[in-house]
């Protein structure tokens, strides 16, 4: 897994906005699903084992914390941060803490 938090990334002057590219990726892609997400204090996805799917997994944690677990190293997210997990890799997330976690995760599928 990649872990970048925002504070850490230079801004793109823009005339209008200030813009943070967090991760970039080029390829030919099947399908892309946005989600956003709530996890409340105790919850863990998967409930029991570990997940592992076809898509690149793209999060950013906009509020609160998780634990996570990811190609064999557990860490903790925080909100400002972003994480990649790349497809194929196992892992799973747990809201150990005794407030909401709230994050935006895109599912980015490689056309085959």
């Amino acid at each position: 897994m990649e872990k970048i938090n925002i504070n850490q990334v230079e801004p793109i002057g823009m005339p209008i906005y200030e813009m943070k590219k967090l991760f970039t990726k080029q390829g030919n892609f099947q399908e892309v699903s946005m989600s956003v997400i709530s996890l409340t204090p105790g919850e863990r996805i998967p409930t029991v084992g570990m997940s592992c799917h076809d898509e690149d997994e793209y999060s950013y944690i906009f509020s609160g914390e998780i634990e996570t677990y990811s190609n064999g190293e557990y860490s903790v997210e925080k909100a400002g941060d972003a994480t990649l997990i790349p497809a194929g890799e196992e892992h799973w997330c747990v809201n150990n803490s005794s407030e909401p976690c709230m994050l935006v995760c895109f599912m980015v599928k490689k056309a085959e």
